[in-house]
């Protein structure tokens, strides 16, 4: 887990109360197929979001609902990258086999 330097980085929005910046690593992991021939995942974003009272991963779809939201801890970078593997073997199966 590489940590973000909040003093530097641009955040990608700010909602007046936090700041959501991109997080490069799970963005690429949804991006792109894994060696397990996991398969891709479009519409979906990861952040980190930095708030007065809140450190967090969190995984949106295409309608800004949050998919799931652990702090951003090695803890909870491990969760994230479990959720995002969880919904992509479920999109594996959902495709059919041609």
């Amino acid at each position: 887990m590489k940590r973000i330097d909040f003093n530097t980085a641009k955040p990608m929005f700010d909602n007046g109360h936090c700041k959501w910046y991109i997080d490069k690593h799970f963005q690429m992991y949804l991006e792109n197929q894994q060696a397990l021939n996991l398969p891709k995942l479009k519409g979906l974003g990861c952040f980190i979001v930095k708030g007065p009272d809140i450190e967090d991963y969190v995984l949106i779809d295409s309608e800004q609902n949050i998919l799931a939201s652990f702090k951003y801890t090695q803890e909870g970078f491990r969760q994230m990258e479990a959720r995002i593997n969880i919904i992509k073997i479920s999109k594996h199966y959902d495709e059919p086999n041609i």
